[in-house]
């Protein structure tokens, strides 16, 4: 594991990793709260703090496995979807769920809120690349069905999973994906 010293030469090189090229071993306790103590440095408009990181941790991957699966089942998804989602969880040696949990009745509007929540995931995730850890941030059926998030992460009826972080070592060397022009997405006002 390398840690990136350029800042610059991090952003300009970043990339998610495949969660299919995660492995072991994955960071320990201290380094990982030390990223999640560098990652929770986010805007957080009123200090509202509307969110919670959620550690799915080696010995209780089989519970939370056991919900998605029952859960899945309930809701007709694909079970080859399912299977994927029990793998990636299985094989990678640390899976976050980020909660999404807004103020109501705020000054500070819900959409800042859940803003909010998404630079976490951003920053949850490029903090562990920058120190050399394999990372992506993954949604689909699991984040999505508000129902599961209830039944794994005791989450209230305003809160929702922003996303699944997956970390662990890798080796991938495979070639960067094409990016957006800047020209195609730069404009400036007038």
């Amino acid at each position: 594991m390398q840690k990136t010293k350029n800042i610059s030469g991090f952003f300009s090189s970043r990339k998610s990793i495949s969660v299919k090229n995660l492995k072991y071993p994955g960071p320990n306790k201290n380094q990982t709260m030390a990223i999640f103590k560098n990652a929770l440095r986010v805007p957080d408009h009123g200090k509202l703090e509307p969110w919670r990181i959620v550690v799915i941790s080696e010995d209780c991957k089989k519970k939370y496995i056991s919900i998605l699966e029952e859960r899945g089942k309930k809701l007709h998804i694909d079970p080859l979807k399912i299977e994927k989602s029990k793998t990636n969880i299985l094989k990678t040696p640390l899976t976050l769920a980020v909660i999404c949990s807004p103020i109501k009745n705020s000054k500070i509007p819900e959409v800042e809120q859940v803003l909010s929540c998404g630079a976490l995931c951003m920053n949850i995730l490029n903090n562990f690349l920058a120190n050399g850890w394999g990372a992506n941030w993954l949604t689909g059926w699991m984040a999505n069905d508000k129902e599961l998030g209830r039944l794994a992460f005791n989450n209230s009826k305003d809160e929702f999973v922003s996303g699944f972080i997956y970390v662990g070592s890798h080796e991938d060397k495979s070639p960067d994906r094409q990016r957006p022009k800047l020209e195609d997405k730069i404009s400036y006002f007038k």
